[in-house]
């Protein structure tokens, strides 16, 4: 899998929750963060099923080619606009992501002075020295055998601005920032 497609998983996933979130009932069943971090790479659609709740996932397709049987499901967050994605072949989890499931909120803290700090290679926990506690958020995730893509979001309070920093396996890859001062 290219990292564009691991990249667009929690865009994807977004979008989709935007859009399935407006329409959900109030007595539909939701995932956590918590039962979210339960599901781990290579669960079967079982074990999904029973850690996130009746009615939580939903088959989204359902696919054969070569002998290899994938579904992807969709599960509703129980936070506002939030999702969860469970991609199964031949019913192992291979590839998981989540959008919005952490429900945290940056503290405006954010400044272009400690967006130019966080460079290539710095780690989350580097990022987080940097910027300060509760700044910098977690926006979505995904994981594969192999790789891990965490996006996180740092508002800055004073006049609009923000800062977003991809992180793949743990090191930071991609940033990018808007009306920081």
């Amino acid at each position: 899998m290219s990292r564009m497609r691991l990249i667009a998983v929690p865009v994807l996933a977004a979008a989709l929750g935007l859009a399935s979130a407006t329409t959900a009932s109030a007595a539909t069943a939701r995932i956590t963060k918590a039962e979210y971090d339960k599901i781990k790479l290579g669960s079967s659609i079982a074990t999904m099923h029973a850690t996130a709740g009746s009615g939580a996932c939903k088959l989204q397709s359902d696919s054969s080619a070569g002998g290899v049987r994938i579904k992807q499901y969709e599960c509703k967050g129980d936070k506002p606009f939030s999702v969860a994605d469970f991609t199964f072949s031949n019913n192992k989890l291979e590839i998981r992501s989540q959008v919005f499931l952490d429900g945290g909120k940056s503290n405006g803290r954010m400044t272009k002075a400690k967006y130019l700090k966080v460079t290539r290679g710095k780690t989350i926990a580097q990022m987080k020295e940097i910027t300060g506690a509760g700044t910098c958020v977690r926006m979505a995730q995904t994981e594969t055998r192999g790789m891990r893509s965490s996006t996180y979001n740092c508002d800055q309070s004073s006049t609009f601005g923000v800062a977003t920093f991809l992180f793949e396996n743990g090191k930071m890859s991609i940033r990018s920032q808007a009306g920081l001062r």
